[in-house]
């Protein structure tokens, strides 16, 4: 990549760019010069000027007539990061104030009724849901976990809800203790604080419940190869699957490790 084009990443025009660059290469020179060997308009030439002795990144003589010289490179370059540090922090700001709006819009739009249903058809798309409901998590995620395990990895979500004082529960089969990745992983999230128990026998269906509230659970659709899950918000649904995750939590062993 050439010069040119960093120094647009970093936030300059393609104007300003090449006046800069041509600065650094002859200095000092009127803003009529300038214009001519960049291929620039003298009517637009000296806003672009303006913007760039702004910025920092050249300084003028006084007078109509002045000159213009590039700033050294390592003051202009410094000068251009602090601008986007300043645009980056305007924007954090601008979400701040912006947020509390757009999340009441998010709740007011996922139903009066209390209920939204989502239907997850590729495994990619079941796993940032999990992720993303496990990281939104305020207070509990409870999973009864069976093959064949449809999301994979460290799990990381679920470590950092952990960390946020965000009780996690996890009932697994005997035959899944044996999968790869959770013979890997399982150790590491029961450290982190994850309570787990092991079913006795085989696990009538698996779900995952957050803050008592949102349910995922996988289906079986005839006719449809590969994963599909469903997402149900609803309050009476995951009363019910509390009551029968607690049933199963009570009928389940704590799990023993070397």
């Amino acid at each position: 990549m050439d010069t040119e084009s960093l120094l647009e990443q970093l936030g300059l025009s393609k104007t300003e760019a090449k006046v800069y660059l041509c600065l650094l290469g002859e200095a000092p020179l009127p803003a009529a010069t300038i214009a001519d060997r960049t291929g620039t308009s003298r009517s637009s030439v000296y806003l672009v000027l303006r913007s760039l002795v702004d910025s920092g990144l050249i300084d003028a003589g006084a007078g109509y007539s002045s000159r213009y010289h590039a700033a050294p490179p390592d003051r202009a370059l410094a000068a251009l990061l602090e601008r986007e540090q300043q645009e980056l922090e305007n924007r954090r700001q601008q979400v701040e104030q912006v947020l509390p709006d757009l999340s009441k819009l998010f709740e007011q739009s996922t139903g009066a009724d209390g209920e939204l249903v989502e239907i997850l058809r590729t495994p990619s798309l079941v796993g940032q849901r999990f992720d993303r409901l496990q990281s939104e998590a305020r207070e509990s995620i409870d999973v009864v976990v069976r093959g064949p395990l449809q999301v994979g990895g460290s799990n990381e979500a679920e470590l950092g809800a952990l960390r946020r004082g965000v009780r996690a529960r996890a009932i697994y089969d005997n035959a899944i203790l044996a999968d790869p990745v959770v013979a890997k992983n399982l150790s590491s999230w029961t450290s982190g604080g994850e309570q787990a128990r092991v079913y006795p026998g085989a696990l009538p269906m698996k779900f995952a419940l957050f803050d008592a509230h949102t349910v995922v659970m996988p289906l079986v659709a005839p006719g449809v190869t590969g994963v599909v899950a469903i997402i149900v918000r609803n309050h009476e649904l995951a009363a019910a699957l509390e009551f029968l995750f607690d049933t199963l939590w009570s009928a389940s062993e704590p799990l023993k490790q070397a």
